[in-house]
């Protein structure tokens, strides 16, 4: 997959965005609860959307589903690929049908500009200090491990002090979240910490790749993890990770303060059977 440097050129405004990828919820000062959002535009652009009260919109959307909405650069943040969404303007749209080609209709619209596909993460992490990138699509050549491993006690300190605080602002009706002028929503969902994250051990196919490890993200993984359990989720991502079964690629998101480090927000996984798609 070549890198071809392509400036973004989102104009702002009501933007069509296909969805590729959403983290699990996080808690936030400003904006009460968020999640991470990522999508491609009809150009194949990728797109950072944030910030986006998931749980607490009157109409959600889901992966690879169309949505169209107000958009405008966020000035805040450096990375390219970041705007802002005004999260009641959201309209959902269209389905990307599942159908026996499903992957096939979605690859030619997430994977049409390859600007944002890489050979290896040592790729991926030179156009980042170059040109800011911060979202990609890399190949692992190997999977090594896939593991649990335990947050630190001072995150979970962290995330029950902010229970505590967020609570308090919002009985005292002083939490807002004010991008938009929107109000604090009527009451807060319980939102449950998990204790532990997945793990993936991997080898990109960078010529001098010593090896990565990256948290997963994906909600949809984190959310098995919840309610089914570590031990169900992991056996979920090692099969998904099996390369003998699937034409595997990771989405991979890097974090605001630490640009260098990237995460694993998302997994593509169509069948190896199904190769015209892989």
């Amino acid at each position: 997959m070549g890198v071809i440097v392509v400036a973004m050129s989102l104009q702002s405004g009501r933007q069509k965005i296909l969805i590729w990828g959403k983290t699990y919820p996080e808690l936030s000062n400003r904006y009460f609860e968020t999640v991470c959002t990522a999508g491609v535009t009809e150009t194949g652009l990728p797109v950072r959307l944030y910030p986006i009260p998931y749980r607490y919109l009157s109409e959600q959307f889901a992966k690879y589903q169309w949505i169209t909405a107000s958009l405008r650069k966020n000035r805040n943040d450096p990375r390219p690929e970041s705007y802002k969404i005004d999260w009641d303007s959201i309209q959902c749209a269209d389905k990307i049908p599942s159908s026996p080609d499903e992957w096939g209709k979605r690859a030619a619209i997430v994977f049409r500009d390859d600007s944002w596909q890489f050979r290896s993460v040592e790729e991926l992490q030179q156009a980042q200090r170059s040109r800011g990138t911060s979202i990609a699509v890399v190949v692992p050549r190997e999977i090594r491990r896939v593991e649990l491993v335990k947050r630190p006690a001072d995150e979970i300190r962290n995330f029950e002090e902010k229970v505590l605080e967020l609570r308090k602002r919002l009985s005292a009706k002083q939490a807002q979240l004010t991008l938009f002028e929107e109000t604090v929503p009527p009451e807060m969902k319980h939102l449950e910490f998990l204790r532990a994250r997945l793990q993936v051990s991997w080898f990109c196919h960078g010529d001098n790749c010593k090896g990565h490890k990256m948290q997963v993200l994906d909600w949809e993984v984190c959310e098995l993890q919840r309610r089914r359990g570590d031990d169900e989720a992991l056996k979920k991502v090692c099969d998904l990770t099996d390369q003998t079964k699937y034409a595997l690629r990771f989405f991979l998101g890097n974090l605001f303060l630490y640009p260098q480090n990237f995460m694993i927000v998302g997994l593509w996984y169509p069948k190896r059977a199904n190769l015209l798609f892989s």
